[in-house]
């Protein structure tokens, strides 16, 4: 079955709550258990803040004022809430949270019906990240929209972490490595961050003829 974005954004939430170094590791080691091999590369890489692999040359180059201009347009945006949330929880994402929870857009309710996918999602981003040229902010605001549109609340808020390379949840990079380690049965000693990715999809012991 397809996974959800809404259901990587729930781990998140769990991830986020808890400031249990081994719980962290084994929330997102089952999680990454139940993906299939396509969407284990993206998912791992956004739950880390990156909409890219590291060695990808790929950049979404989006700026804050542009996701301003798209969350104004699809959900009634009232910025007056987001600084009151902003300064209480310090975090871009958790207060676009907050405010898309109190909006009573009758718009944002109806286009919340579809859901998102986590391989929609880095399609979608991948897209973004292809457009340049003359008229290019445009064709990337159309894109941002169309997954705003679709996203509820708490995969708003890591939509945004996402762009704004914020992730803030706890779940760093070392972390990481070890769920992924875990989830795929390999050792973690000596694997490079591809040899994880290809690890884990596999289910196999590739990491050490990868890194031999």
């Amino acid at each position: 079955m397809t996974a959800s974005f809404k259901s990587l954004s729930e781990l998140l939430e769990k991830v986020e709550a808890t400031k249990k170094r081994l719980e962290i590791i084994e929330l997102t080691a089952n999680y990454l258990k139940i993906l299939s091999s396509d969407e284990i590369e993206p998912a791992v890489n956004m739950m880390v803040g990156r909409a890219f692999p590291k060695y990808s040359q790929k950049s979404l180059d989006v700026s804050w004022s542009t996701l301003n201009h798209v969350l104004e347009r699809e959900s009634m945006f009232d910025w007056g809430q987001f600084r009151q949330a902003m300064a209480k929880t310090g975090d871009i994402g958790s207060a676009t949270k907050v405010v898309l929870e109190q909006s009573k857009s009758k718009k944002q309710t109806q286009l919340t019906q579809n859901f998102l996918t986590i391989t929609e999602v880095r399609r979608t981003l991948g897209a973004i990240a292809q457009t340049s040229g003359a008229g290019s902010r445009t064709r990337k605001e159309r894109l941002i929209t169309a997954l705003f549109s679709q996203a509820t609340p708490v995969e708003a808020k890591y939509l945004v972490k996402i762009f704004t390379c914020e992730m803030r949840t706890g779940l760093h990079e070392g972390l990481m490595e070890q769920a992924v380690a875990r989830a795929s049965d390999v050792p973690l000693k000596g694997c490079s961050t591809q040899a994880w990715y290809l690890a884990i999809s596999a289910k196999s012991q590739l990491c050490s003829k990868l890194m031999a």
